[in-house]
C-alpha cells in the first residue's frame, strides 16, 4: 500500500481486519461495523461485538511508539488523581497498542455523553478540570514530542515560514507571504524570552470543547484524544481553548467563565495571554506550507487568522483578553 507511505494518509480497515482486531483484543465476535466517527488525522471506527460497543482508532503515520508509551504512563497518573481520561484497552497479550499496515491501532470502549453546548457551566468545568490536569502532571517527566501537533513551537513556526518564503514562493502572492512574516515577527518578538517565566506542565495540547464529553449536569465525563500531549506552557491549553471559541457571539462571557474555572493566573500569564492566543492562531498561517494545497490553505488562513491576530495585538484586544482573567 504505497499511499500509506504518506504519513497523513488515513486507513480504514477492511471487514476481515476488524474481525482480526476483535480477536486480538478479545472483545468477542464482530456483529457490525457501525460508522466512522469524526477525526481529522485518525480513523475512528465504531463497532459492535458480542460483548459490547467499541471504537477502533487507526492512527495516522504521525504517531510514534515512544509517545504512545509515555502517554500511557501519563494517563494512568491522571486516573490516580480521579481525572476522567478514556484509556485504551490492552490486547490479550498485554500490549497498549497494535499495528496494522504500519499504522498504530488502539481500541477503547464506545462511551456516550453529551456534547458541548456552549453553556456557562460547561466552560467553567472545562477550566476547572484543565487546572487539575496541569497540577497532576506538573512534576511529571518530559514526554517524547509527537511527530506533529498543533503546538506552535518556535521551530515549527520558523520552518513553516521558511517553506512559504523559499520552497513555495512561486505558489503564493508575495504580499501574502510578507504579511505572514510581519505577523510572525510582531508576535514572536514579544513572546520569546518572556515565555521562560510561564508555568509549565505536561499539557493536553488539543484542549477544545469537542475533545470532551459531558454528563447531564454539564460536568466532564471523559477527556478524549491525547495525540498532542507534551511538555509546554500551561497557558497554551487555555489560549487554544479561547482561540477555538473565538467566533461565538458570547465568546468573552464564555472565556471569562472558563478562566474563572481554571483559577488565578500569574501576572506574567495574564500579560502574555493575548500573545499566547495570537501564537496559536499564527500556527495555522505558518503551517499552511505543510498541507497538500498550500496556496489554497494560505489564502483561507489569511482571511481567518490575520484580522484576529491583529486585534489580539491591538491595545483594545490586549485589554479585553486580559480582562477575562482578572
Amino acid at each position: 500500500m504505497d499511499y500509506l507511505k504518506n504519513p497523513m494518509a488515513r486507513y480504514v480497515p477492511k471487514h476481515f481486519e476488524v474481525e482480526q482486531l476483535c480477536e486480538l483484543y478479545a472483545i468477542g465476535d464482530l456483529v457490525n461495523i457501525d460508522e466512522e466517527l469524526g477525526g481529522l488525522f485518525n480513523v475512528n471506527l465504531k463497532i459492535t461485538t458480542t460483548s459490547g460497543q467499541y471504537v477502533i482508532r487507526i492512527h495516522s503515520g504521525l504517531s510514534s511508539k515512544n509517545h504512545l508509551n509515555a502517554e500511557k504512563v501519563k494517563l494512568e497518573k491522571l486516573l490516580e488523581h480521579e481525572i476522567p481520561v478514556l484509556i485504551p484497552l490492552y490486547t490479550k497479550e498485554g500490549y497498549y497498542f497494535s499495528k496494522l499496515h504500519n499504522r498504530f491501532v488502539q481500541l477503547t470502549y464506545f462511551v456516550q455523553g453529551y456534547s458541548f453546548n456552549f453553556s456557562i457551566e460547561q466552560v467553567y468545568n472545562m477550566g476547572k478540570l484543565l487546572k487539575r490536569f496541569h497540577d497532576a502532571l506538573m512534576d511529571a517527566k518530559e514526554i517524547p514530542l509527537p511527530f506533529w501537533s498543533n503546538y506552535p513551537s518556535n521551530d515549527v513556526l520558523k520552518e513553516g515560514l521558511q517553506r512559504l518564503k523559499e520552497n513555495q514562493k512561486e505558489l503564493h502572492k508575495e504580499t501574502d507571504v510578507k504579511e505572514v512574516e510581519r505577523l510572525y515577527f510582531k508576535v514572536m518578538e514579544q513572546w520569546i524570552g518572556n515565555d521562560r517565566y510561564l508555568t509549565k506542565s505536561v499539557i493536553h495540547g488539543d484542549w477544545h470543547p469537542w475533545n470532551v464529553l459531558f454528563n447531564r449536569n454539564d460536568e466532564i465525563k471523559y477527556i478524549l484524544d491525547f495525540d498532542f500531549m507534551q511538555k509546554g506552557e500551561c497557558i497554551h491549553d487555555m489560549a487554544y481553548f479561547l482561540w477555538a471559541i473565538r467566533n461565538e457571539e458570547n465568546t468573552e462571557e464564555l472565556g471569562r467563565h472558563f478562566l474563572r474555572g481554571y483559577g488565578s493566573l500569574s501576572i506574567k500569564e495574564v500579560e502574555l495571554l493575548p500573545l499566547a492566543i495570537a501564537r496559536a492562531s499564527l500556527f495555522f498561517l505558518c503551517t499552511s506550507s505543510f498541507v497538500a494545497n498550500p496556496a489554497h490553505e494560505l489564502n483561507k488562513q489569511i482571511i481567518e487568522q490575520k484580522p484576529y491576530i491583529e486585534w489580539l495585538l491591538s491595545p483594545d484586544g490586549k485589554m479585553r483578553i486580559k480582562a477575562l482573567a482578572t
